[in-house]
């Protein structure tokens, strides 16, 4: 009769194999002390994977899909946001803060995975192709979002959509390596309000100039 896995050992392994692969990278992890840190057999960790590397890209698809989930969700919030807003400088209040809010709660996300990002950068390349499909989604997500506020008038229209997009994107991924760098975690939600102040200040669109009356003589 065959082996059944324990209820919870998939799980278990793989809170422990992402503690590994921080401690140890992809290369230096070891089967046997991701099961012992799980507090199962060597054996049992076979149930589950074929091989390390298969827990690792579970672990990676993961943390992309809940990052993909958070990018959607956002523009959800964004938009009720914008529905319920009463336009002008309420509306654009409202939305700094909604978006302060679910952007505090993204870099919560990547500090914790943050020596995952680490071990997918030294790691094989497989692993950063992952990632660089998942940015070239993002991107591509982030720009159709910009042009459709700028049609709606909302934003200015001399920005181009990808170049923002790329800047969005690029900022949070040099955000994410820099965590992996740091040992005690920084002051999140300022980095959140500093980020957001200059990208509003660069592409929420301006105020038309006031219309010069003719002086009467």
């Amino acid at each position: 009769m065959a082996r059944r896995p324990r209820p919870g050992a998939h799980e278990a392994l793989l809170d422990a194999a992402r503690e590994e692969f921080a401690r140890a990278g992809v290369a230096g992890a070891r089967v046997e002390d991701i099961a012992r840190r799980a507090g199962i057999s060597k054996g049992a960790f076979y149930l589950h994977f074929a091989t390390k590397d298969d827990a690792f890209r579970e672990i990676v698809q993961r943390f992309l899909g809940a990052l993909e989930d958070h990018v959607r969700r956002r523009n959800d919030v964004e938009q009720q946001v914008g529905r319920e807003a009463h336009g002008g400088a309420e509306a654009i209040a409202a939305l700094f803060e909604s978006e302060c809010e679910m952007d505090v709660e993204l870099l919560e996300m990547l500090w914790r995975h943050r020596q995952i990002v680490a071990a997918v950068d030294a790691g094989p390349r497989r692993y950063r192709d992952l990632f660089a499909d998942f940015r070239r989604r993002v991107r591509a997500f982030v720009a159709n979002r910009i042009a459709e506020r700028q049609r709606a008038g909302a934003l200015r229209d001399d920005v181009d959509p990808e170049i923002f997009a790329d800047v969005v994107v690029g900022a949070y991924d040099d955000l994410a390596r820099r965590m992996a760098d740091m040992r005690e975690k920084p002051d999140l939600p300022r980095w959140t309000r500093s980020l957001l102040a200059i990208l509003y200040e660069g592409i929420l669109a301006r105020p038309a100039a006031p219309t010069r009356r003719a002086r009467v003589r």
